[in-house]
């Protein structure tokens, strides 16, 4: 039996469904569903004795059983979390975890890779003595191969992480391969009516016969984020998760600033929140979000400075987009790289004046609002130009002011623009400012870049 979080805090605020839960997936969404889990079963003023954490990596069970088997001191449900439980995991998911070690690792995530290589080394059957001997060559060769690495980039990665390890003070001692039979046993014959059991995990397998009984039971639930077909989180959802956090806020935001949010996330969900927090502190008591609010305070995660660049060009904003080219040439962006993004948008403002010059004429109308827009332009709400409708009408806003003539030209431009900067003598600053000039300053008539060619 499948449910949401929604479903199941209900059933235990009415005293219904199994009493333990297993929670994994996006750690952000873990964490956040616990805290609700959390205010529905115990309130605060009584945590300190009707709340009792472990951390399932270290934690012997005989200690959370009789934290268990033990009644609360108030009325009422007690809770007994345990967070990194590692009775899911199996040996078939050997190279996924490594892989997801040295992935954490390189990013910097050093407390996650320590958490996961303890998982590894937990599957693998490693005793403590194994690894307070890890200080040799011979030893560090085995968590080498432990973790399927060759090289000696690679090689230094694995002595830096054991190095780290060493000095977090990792202790295998306490973990018992039997732990999750014994926790089957006490599933099976049920726990203690005052008690709730919440379980957090960082990797499961689903193949495993006691998360098959814990589903069947409606006691496991995965959160994660749809992803699209790349691996990044897909644009519906991080829409919802921004939208979640704002309506918890008690803020509204313009579509133009929700773009600009969008646009800039990248595909780590705690960095997003951080920057969303950032924001809601900046605004402060004012109601609306504004498009300038974000543009000074939300940090690029992703590459929303395309839609800054190319918004400032398509808008004829000559000292916008040259501040965005300074900007960005001094974070170490390629001038090809921009290039080709003002390249793209040349293109789809070409087919959207296009499309305003044939099957739209009559249908488009300047001034036209969002919900017009889906009404009387979009069939079925399918994009015409982008993934998303209200990309689409942004982009048919921009084109308005541009004739397709003068689009043509701006391609040209881009040509000479490219063979200028792949050819020595030219500055390539020089070439984009002169690029971005031509295009903003250009005449009407799609003279403007004929008669300024980059590099003649």
């Amino acid at each position: 039996m499948k449910r949401d979080l929604e479903s199941i805090t209900t059933d235990i605020k009415n005293g219904k469904g199994p009493p333990l839960l297993l929670l994994f997936g996006d750690d952000l969404q873990v964490e956040a569903a616990c805290k609700t889990l959390l205010d529905k079963l115990v309130p605060e003023s009584h945590r300190g004795f009707n709340l009792e954490r472990f951390d399932g990596r270290s934690a012997p069970w005989d200690q959370i059983e009789a934290a268990l088997n033990t009644p609360p001191f108030f009325p009422g449900k007690k809770v007994v979390w345990v967070e990194n439980v590692t009775y899911f995991i199996s040996r078939e998911q050997k190279g996924e975890l490594a892989e997801k070690v040295l992935q954490a690792w390189s990013q910097g995530r050093k407390d996650e890779a320590v958490r996961l290589l303890m998982d590894l080394l937990a599957v693998e059957g490693w005793t403590q003595e194994q690894w307070e001997q890890l200080q040799t060559a011979t030893s560090l060769e085995q968590l080498s191969e432990l973790l399927e690495v060759d090289g000696t980039e690679t090689q230094a990665e694995v002595q830096a992480l054991l190095t780290y390890c060493k000095s977090q003070g990792m202790d295998l001692t306490q973990r018992r391969g039997s732990e999750g039979d014994r926790l089957a046993s006490m599933f099976e014959q049920g726990l203690p009516p005052w008690d709730f059991l919440l379980m957090t995990a960082v990797q499961v397998d689903r193949r495993t016969r006691l998360y098959k009984r814990l589903e069947e039971s409606g006691a496991a639930l995965q959160l994660v984020m749809e992803r699209d077909r790349s691996g990044r989180i897909s644009r519906d959802s991080l829409a919802e998760f921004v939208g979640q956090r704002l309506r918890e806020a008690g803020k509204t935001i313009e579509p133009r600033a929700r773009e600009m949010i969008l646009l800039r996330a990248g595909d780590e969900l705690r960095s997003l929140q951080q920057e969303l927090e950032k924001l809601l502190l900046y605004v402060g008591d004012q109601a609306l979000i504004r498009t300038q609010d974000v543009d000074l305070i939300f940090a690029d995660q992703g590459e929303g400075w395309i839609f800054d660049l190319t918004r400032a060009i398509a808008e004829r904003e000559a000292l916008a987009a040259l501040a965005h080219l300074a900007r960005l040439m001094a974070q170490g962006e390629h001038p090809l790289k921009l290039l080709a993004t003002i390249a793209a948008e040349v293109r789809k403002l070409l087919a959207a004046r296009q499309l305003l010059d044939g099957e739209l004429r009559g249908r488009w109308k300047r001034g036209l609002s969002y919900p017009q827009f889906q009404q009387i332009v979009l069939k079925d709400s399918v994009p015409l130009l982008t993934r998303n409708p209200y990309a689409d009408y942004m982009c048919f806003q921009r084109a308005e002011h541009f004739s397709v003539a003068e689009l043509r030209s701006y391609l040209a431009g881009v040509y000479d623009a490219d063979l200028g900067l792949k050819s020595s003598g030219h500055n390539p600053r020089l070439v984009m400012e002169k690029l971005i000039l031509s295009m903003c300053l250009g005449s009407r008539n799609g003279k403007g870049l004929a008669e300024h060619r980059v590099g003649r």
